[in-house]
């Protein structure tokens, strides 16, 4: 992909800023602060979390040291590594592993997503002739064995429930990808793969008979299996990789198909002005808003993991993206949420306030894109007026404080690498 000089530019001034801003949320076993979701919210637990944020930083690590050399992304993914293996339970699940949940463990897909990424940062620490941290690989065996196959694999369906509680009939597409991601890197890197291989075609097939075939959505993967569901394009993107490896390790021509045609639904569902849709429907119009900014970068970050993504698509997203970055060095979570509005004069809270989860994917699509040394950032100061309940409002952060205010009226206050927040009257 050949980006123009000045987008490789405008990638690197991002990153180093967006770099300054997470190390004001690095604390004690790893990223804190409160959550927007794709579904709900997680304002009154902001401790470290161990979900899918780990993903786009241990992508963002190893992408730098690959073309930096710094030795402090190895350090930083090697106790990542470490980090985790704290926060594991006995049956392979981590504490604090629901995003938008927390702190509550077995959050799906987040924890199949972030064991994919320790094992693409495993792979790479044993490229750069490097040992795993003690523990890593006991951690692994008890996330495939303990948790993916004697609690999720589904004998009847034949591929992966998302709870112990699943429904047999339902199953998530997103969910199983991240798993195929999973089983595939941990088959080839231990020698389990020929144990492994039933769990992985029987998830293959899974994902073959969810994709939509005809009308308007050709080419989506469903957030269900369920019949008429709708499908989140970035979640759908999600399951790229995961076909581009059963096609590599199988040689079955379906998977290119169905790789090929769910890229054309990615590509089909980007908005002209940046951004990525909210969920789109076969019998009526997509809901667009909220466009979430960790959303868009993150399915560039598939469409480049896939091979799938051109420098035309890269270059008009990382304008509408990094327009987005705030004085701090984060990034807007979202557009619209609450009014829908794209273009709201006071935006909601929920739009301005930043989140590690979301912000990691873009930190993985900047490290990916940036070229050289990672210019040094500062992480300023943000004051902006938005709405709470339909109420004015001012949102400010720094280096150390998140807060919501309207004079005396104090709505949130969260002092930065601390669980709980002050006050929280939202």
């Amino acid at each position: 992909m050949n980006l123009s000089k000045t987008d490789i530019e405008s990638a690197g001034l991002g990153l180093g800023r967006l770099e300054a801003w997470f190390e004001t949320m690095r604390g004690d076993g790893g990223y804190y602060g409160p959550v927007v979701g794709l579904r709900g919210v997680s304002m009154t637990w902001c401790g470290p979390g161990h979900d899918w944020r780990w993903a786009g930083m241990l992508d963002g690590w190893i992408a730098l040291h690959r073309r930096t050399g710094n030795p402090l992304y190895l350090k930083r993914i090697e106790q990542a590594l470490h980090d985790l293996q704290q926060v594991q339970l006995s049956n392979g699940t981590f504490r604090n592993s629901y995003f938008e949940n927390n702190p509550f463990e077995g959050g799906m897909p987040y924890e199949p997503a972030t064991i994919a990424a320790v094992l693409r940062a495993g792979r790479y620490l044993r490229d750069q002739g490097c040992r795993w941290p003690d523990g890593t690989a006991a951690m692994l065996e008890r996330f495939v064995e303990q948790r993916l196959i004697r609690e999720l694999w589904n004998k009847v369906l034949r591929t992966f429930n998302n709870w112990l509680q699943s429904d047999f009939e339902f199953y998530s597409p997103p969910a199983v990808a991240s798993i195929v991601e999973v089983l595939c890197d941990y088959g080839e890197l231990t020698g389990t793969t020929d144990r492994l291989t039933p769990y992985i075609s029987g998830a293959g097939e899974s994902l073959l008979k969810s994709q939509i075939n005809a009308g308007p959505m050709t080419g989506a993967m469903p957030v269900s299996n369920r019949e008429g569901a709708s499908a989140s394009p970035y979640l759908a993107a999600r399951c790229l990789p995961a076909l581009a490896c059963l096609r590599q390790r199988s040689g079955d021509s379906r998977f290119a198909a169905a790789g090929d045609a769910l890229a054309g639904f990615v590509l089909r569902s980007m908005l002209p002005d940046g951004g990525i849709p909210f969920m789109v429907f076969a019998n009526r119009p997509a809901c667009v808003a909220p466009v979430f900014v960790g959303a868009t970068a993150g399915a560039l970050v598939e469409l480049d993991r896939a091979q799938r993504l051109d420098a035309d698509v890269a270059h008009a997203q990382l304008q509408w993206l990094l327009e987005r970055q705030t004085a701090s060095g984060a990034f807007d979570t979202a557009v619209g949420l609450g009014s829908g509005a794209l273009h709201a004069r006071r935006p909601d809270w929920r739009d301005v306030l930043p989140v590690c989860g979301w912000a990691d994917k873009v930190y993985a699509l900047l490290a990916g894109l940036a070229t050289g040394v990672v210019p040094a950032g500062t992480s300023g100061s943000v004051c902006r007026a938005v709405t709470v309940r339909g109420r004015a409002a001012e949102f400010t952060e720094d280096a150390d404080t998140l807060s919501l205010k309207n004079g005396k009226d104090v709505w949130y206050v969260w002092r930065k690498r601390t669980v709980w927040p002050e006050t929280c009257r939202l």
